[in-house]
């Protein structure tokens, strides 16, 4: 998927990853607040398995 991309001439660049998924960023960045005292391991933990399946679809999204 990384070959094709990088020879089509839709080019996916950091400005359209940033545009198309700024959410996401900021969620991502946003995971070293997480207390694991205040919400609990089994509620971080599916913080980030959604957050996963969010970038996962998003990154996906782009190549279409």
């Amino acid at each position: 998927s990384t070959m094709s991309t990088a020879q089509s001439e839709n080019k996916i660049t950091w400005a359209i990853i940033r545009d198309q998924m700024n959410d996401i960023i900021y969620k991502l960045s946003s995971m070293k607040f997480k207390d694991p005292v205040k919400d609990g391991e089994r509620k971080i933990k599916q913080d980030y398995d959604d957050l996963h399946e969010e970038m996962q679809t998003a990154f996906r999204n782009l190549e279409d």
